[in-house]
């Protein structure tokens, strides 16, 4: 069987403007390759019925799944179901039983349906409904010569409603001998992605297996992907066999994830003294389901007074040597430890600017402490980028660095 591809047309001028970001083409991109049917084309087209027309004309006639996503409301810039009426030859037919459904909907909430909504119980002839039980708009399936095309709302949580509810069992239905895409991510911490380069020969990965390079924000992903899954699997373990020391996770893990993982194993608390980071380390380790079990708390020491009346820095240290020193982040390290009595503590000091750098000590400069059982290390990091970005990389550094050194004690 030759590979099956998809096409997912975007319809929105507020993802053209770049209000919207186009979250749906990542799920829908996930969602397809795992079911063995990659999306090998997309575009972003503006509520317009002759944009979204050309763009049905060329997706139709090369792929064998056609996805648009928005313009399914029931306002005057929704064309989207008028436009496929029209491209397909078809009429819309008023479907009763999904005008009473939007009224329902609107009754539960103790209001009218405005007339206008009536839109959406307009279906084109030969098209299935995907029934929406997150919103009003259904989703749309057709099949002919070949093509089947879906149409779902562009609200993401009703798009991917549709798309795991009612479009996953048609595709696996017309297309029973799919081979599922099989994916796994490596993911590194401390090395380049040039340096990364040096060091791995991609050239004895198994044939069939695509290699490639994700770079993030202060660190480096690496995906392997192919058809064959132990193929994919050999080749990730031969890439990991290749960079000792600087994986930190695999596939879905994040960096407070793993982290979590690592505390709960070992039966492990964790505190925190945080300035620059604004408790954003917090943050993320607290958006973890089940954190309350390692997770005891933390500072945002974000001005000298707190750190010395609350942490115990000495005012001689931070007039010395500054907030943002390896004495200070060492002070604070072992303050937030006692004082919340844990087993592990971190502590972030820094610059993230866009003012506030020196000479001596640059936007982006950043020291850490870190605390582990009876163990106290400092380190010291000059990250770039906007003060967002700065910020967000300090945070994972913080993280990822108590990750290596749990790791280190199973090696």
């Amino acid at each position: 069987m030759s590979q099956i591809k998809s096409a997912v047309i975007s319809i929105g001028n507020e993802i053209l403007l770049g209000k919207t970001v186009n979250t749906n083409l990542a799920f829908l991109a996930d969602g397809l390759a795992a079911l063995g049917a990659p999306v090998v084309y997309n575009v972003v087209v503006n509520d317009d019925a002759d944009d979204i027309t050309r763009a049905l004309e060329y997706c139709s006639s090369r792929y064998d799944i056609v996805i648009t996503t928005g313009g399914l409301g029931p306002t005057h810039d929704d064309i989207t179901k008028a436009t496929i009426a029209k491209y397909f030859g078809k009429e819309l037919v008023f479907q009763p039983h999904l005008w009473e459904y939007v009224q329902s909907l609107f009754a539960k909430r103790g209001v009218k349906a405005p007339e206008i909504n009536r839109n959406q119980a307009l279906v084109p002839q030969d098209f299935s409904v995907l029934e929406n039980a997150m919103g009003t708009a259904p989703g749309l399936y057709y099949h002919h010569d070949g093509l089947n095309y879906f149409a779902c709302a562009g609200v993401p949580i009703e798009m991917r409603y549709v798309f795991e509810t009612h479009i996953t069992e048609i595709i696996k239905k017309q297309f029973p001998k799919l081979h599922s895409l099989t994916q796994h991510t490596i993911h590194t911490f401390g090395i380049s992605e040039s340096a990364l380069a040096e060091r791995l020969d991609t050239s004895a990965l198994p044939k069939g297996v695509e290699f490639a390079w994700l770079p993030q924000t202060g660190r480096v992903d690496l995906r392997l992907y192919g058809m064959d899954q132990e193929a994919v699997y050999q080749g990730a373990q031969d890439i990991i066999r290749q960079i000792p020391g600087y994986v930190w996770g695999l596939d879905e893990d994040t960096p407070s994830k793993v982290l979590g993982k690592l505390l709960s194993q070992r039966k492990m608390s964790i505190s925190l003294a945080e300035s620059c980071t604004g408790g954003l380390v917090a943050k993320m380790l607290s958006d973890e389901p089940g954190a309350s079990d390692y997770l005891l708390g933390g500072v945002v020491s974000y001005h000298n007074d707190i750190k010395s009346s609350v942490l115990g820095v000495s005012k001689e240290t931070l007039a010395t040597d500054g907030a943002v020193s390896e004495q200070t982040v060492r002070q604070m390290v072992l303050g937030v430890k006692g004082l919340m009595d844990s087993d592990c503590a971190i502590s972030v000091s820094g610059i993230a600017g866009p003012s506030g750098g020196s000479a001596e000590k640059p936007v982006g400069t950043v020291w850490f402490g870190f605390a582990y059982r009876d163990e106290v290390w400092t380190q010291k990091y000059i990250l770039t980028g906007s003060r967002e970005s700065i910020r967000h990389k300090a945070a994972e550094v913080a993280i990822i660095t108590m990750i290596k050194r749990l790791i280190s004690e199973d090696r």
